[in-house]
């Protein structure tokens, strides 16, 4: 202002155009006076550590804010008439002295600060700024909870919300696993510090993924770390833990610091490794590692920051200027550079233009304090391009910018970006991850536990050490192969062939199957010479003996006696759901029919001498009818289980383990099967105690007769044998198959043995006897065309 002034003497005097010349000057004088950039500016800002104090990230960005004002300062396109001068208050890491000076600020006239790298400060002062009119803007806080207008007005920052940072992680998680597959990649555990950081940055990281369901958050642990100045160690053993118990593959470590640390300790759980992934937030990978150890564990760790583009010129600019800086001077020049480098000096780019845009429009020139209103106002209107990209904000003061994902070099100790995400573009790869492996070959994170099976086909134990090569088989297939080793021995048979059950056991089922098979068929066998003599001897040659016993019913008592020995068979083997469906038919039927047979035989005796000197005339055809009249109501019951609670074989939980057994399926399930069982069951015992009482009516036959008395026993046989069975049976089933095969296979066969070898063997004796007392040459021709001729015809009488 003085030189204008003397200029304007000197053409007073020494110009013959001084009156115009002089007005002239006035008017440029009045003008300069009216709107004259002040000769300097002081930038107020809250910073975290004094110089030379603290961790060295700190102390390197108090030198690119350094770095940037003598960049400005040098400079003719920013402010070149007003030399900015950043004043700075360290707050060490205490919201309330960053507080305190927020007060200090608006008694002094101050409405316009930068810095406050912590969000744990930012939340207060931003409400302090709210209050006192103060307009904030930070460099790097990128935690949610400050995208809130109503409660900070006044705040902006160059950091977009991590938001933007969680959607990276989901996406890169889904498209590695569209590559690898989903196994593995599908479940992911939490740590995260307690302090707001990591507690918003975590809660952001839930929603984000509730949004999706091909992920699942195993477990969410958190710790408190309080050594972001000092580095004071956290406890974190309890949640790793945790985090080893979830079997996560993938953790996501959403801390304000400490990493070096946890990364060390998860090694020690076993969670560090070429089948595990690691996600940090922007507080990390935007820092520099210095424990060794750490840094070669870290390899492959996938970190989370802005959108940074490489190659931009402004970028390109600071790095050639950060390189060549003296490192006396600035402290770290020269060295890699962080994230926050690039942020912490367009913090202080961003205010000078926005100092700038309010000295063109006067602002200030003014004694008056500049609301902080119109700082935000101003601030939020600007599109700068920086050297951490463009500089844009949006309504509520967050920077509208991608979120990126980068990997950990620890060759060269740097963030190498592998791709950039935002809703518009989505999911953009930049380059292929290395992983800890060294390689970009995708991690298989399907890990699976070692563990031993059963080869059906091989008949023997065997060993998959992947976990994964082999896949069990469920016993409920047709022809399995690999079973769970927990399924040999176990007493169920699982293998078609057996050999889970009979090879390496204590008790084979194979033995037992040959031995029970062949005792079964050589009974079959005997019924089968029985049913022969009962053909010869009663119906051809026509022994008194055989006529009396019935040949017609001996024959339904043979027949059903071998039907009953059959149904042994049903249950060898695997269970099938044919073969389930036929059990109740088969034993059911037979015993039905083979008790039916011998109260008819019984009822017969019991009319003929029911009253004295009467003749009675009872054919066979009476009485097969009385026989299919007590075989009906079996024949009803067996129709309506099968329609309505299905016999059939299916998984069934048995002892705490899945077991493919025969069981009741159809309308009613399990309950159903066992009431028509205990129906049939009544049923049988409703015909047994008739047998019961017929026995005592025909107790004083003639000797002749005395076949009732061999009836009489073989039906208290069956009561007796059918009510100690029965409970027993359904007792062990559940609790020892193995023994319940064997009561159910040797009662099948010793009541139908009892009953055949009571009503025979005094018939089969009588007939060797006659045959080697009287030996006979007979034709059979004649006699067959006579019996055949007869047998349903002639009645059988008695005289008395």
């Amino acid at each position: 202002m003085m030189s204008v002034l003397s200029s304007l003497h000197v053409l007073r005097t020494r110009t013959p155009f001084r009156d115009v010349l002089t007005k002239i000057l006035v008017l440029f004088a009045m003008i300069s006076l009216c709107n004259c950039s002040p000769n300097n500016y002081t930038l107020h800002a809250v910073l975290v550590t004094a110089p030379n104090t603290g961790p060295p990230i700190f102390q390197s960005l108090l030198s690119c804010i350094q770095l940037a004002l003598d960049d400005i300062n040098n400079s003719t396109e920013i402010l070149p008439n007003t030399e900015l001068m950043v004043e700075s208050y360290y707050h060490f890491g205490s919201a309330a002295g960053a507080i305190k000076r927020m007060l200090q600020y608006s008694e002094e006239g101050v409405s316009f600060v930068i810095g406050n790298y912590f969000v744990d400060n930012i939340k207060y002062t931003g409400s302090v700024g709210k209050v006192f009119d103060i307009a904030q803007l930070s460099a790097s806080v990128s935690s949610p909870i400050l995208s809130n207008d109503r409660e900070y007005p006044y705040f902006s920052r160059l950091a977009p919300p991590a938001t933007g940072q969680s959607k990276v992680i989901r996406e890169t998680i889904l498209n590695f696993a569209s590559i690898q597959g989903p196994r593995g990649w599908d479940r992911c555990a939490i740590i995260s510090t307690t302090d707001p950081y990591g507690v918003g940055l975590s809660e952001d990281f839930i929603e984000v993924m509730n949004e999706q369901d091909e992920i699942e958050i195993a477990t969410y642990q958190q710790f408190i770390y309080l050594g972001e100045i000092d580095g004071t160690k956290a406890d974190v053993q309890v949640e790793l833990r945790e985090i080893q118990d979830s079997k996560a593959r993938i953790i996501v470590a959403l801390i304000v610091g400490g990493y070096e640390d946890l990364i060390i300790d998860a090694n020690e759980f076993g969670l560090v490794g070429d089948s595990f992934v690691w996600f940090v937030g922007d507080s990390i990978s935007g820092n520099f590692l210095y424990n060794e150890e750490a840094i070669a564990l870290s390899r492959g760790l996938l970190g989370t920051f802005q959108y940074i583009p490489e190659g931009h010129k402004e970028r390109q600019y600071f790095d050639d200027l950060w390189l060549r800086s003296d490192p006396t001077i600035y402290y770290g020049a020269g060295e890699t550079v962080s994230p926050y480098y690039y942020l912490t000096y367009d913090m202080v780019l961003t205010s000078a233009i926005l100092i700038e845009e309010l000295d063109k429009q006067g602002l200030l020139d003014s004694e008056e304090v500049i609301p902080g209103r119109v700082w935000t106002n101003e601030l939020r209107k600007l599109s700068v391009n920086g050297t951490s990209g463009l500089i844009e904000f949006n309504s509520i003061g967050d920077r509208v910018q991608p979120a990126s994902g980068s990997f950990y070099d620890p060759d060269t100790r740097t963030w190498k970006e592998y791709a950039f995400y935002d809703d518009v573009q989505g999911y953009n790869k930049i380059r292929d991850v290395i992983w800890h492996s060294g390689t970009n070959e995708i991690p298989d994170l399907d890990i699976r536990e070692a563990f031993h099976y059963w080869s059906c086909h091989d008949g023997k134990k065997m060993f998959d050490p992947t976990g994964k090569s082999i896949s069990l088989h469920t016993p409920d297939g047709s022809d399995i192969d690999d079973i769970d080793e927990d399924y040999h021995c176990d007493q169920f048979i699982d293998c078609k062939n057996l050999s889970d059950e009979s090879n390496d056991c204590a008790s084979s089922y194979t033995v037992l199957f040959i031995v029970f098979g062949c005792i079964t068929g050589f009974m079959i066998l005997v019924c089968i010479l029985l049913i022969g003599l009962v053909i010869v001897y009663g119906l051809i040659l026509k022994y008194r003996r055989l006529r009396v016993a019935s040949p017609t019913f001996l024959l339904i008592l043979l027949v059903s006696t071998i039907i009953g020995y059959s149904s042994v068979y049903a249950w060898f083997g695997k269970p099938h759901p044919v073969a389930c469906g036929f059990q109740p038919w088969i034993l059911g039927l037979s015993t039905i029919s083979m008790i039916a047979a011998l109260c008819a035989k019984n009822f017969r005796i019991w009319r003929i001498f029911r009253y004295q000197n009467v003749k009675q005339r009872i054919s066979d055809l009476d009485l097969l009818v009385l026989w299919f009249a007590m075989i009906l109501p079996s024949l009803v019951i067996l129709v309506v289980w099968t329609i309505v609670s299905t016999p059939t074989a299916t998984m069934e939980d048995r002892g705490g383990e899945e077991h493919y057994v025969c069981t009741t399926g159809g309308f009613t399930g399990k309950p159903g099967g066992l009431i028509f069982f205990f129906i049939l069951v009544g049923y049988i015992a409703i015909v047994l105690m008739f047998g019961v009482i017929l026995s005592i009516l025909t107790r004083k036959v003639p000797t002749m007769f005395n076949e009732s008395k061999l009836l009489a026993i073989s039906i208290y046989n069956l009561v007796f044998f059918g009510c100690v069975i029965i409970p027993v049976v359904m007792v062990i089933n559940p609790i020892n198959p193995y023994a319940a095969w064997i009561l159910r296979t040797v009662a099948t066969l010793y009541g139908f043995t009892v009953t055949l070898v009571l009503q025979f063997a005094p018939l089969a004796y009588d007939c060797l006897l006659r045959t080697i007392a009287q030996p006979f040459s007979i034709q059979i021709q004649p006699f067959l065309v006579s019996a055949f001729a007869t047998l349903s015809t002639r009645p059988f009488q008695v005289s008395r």
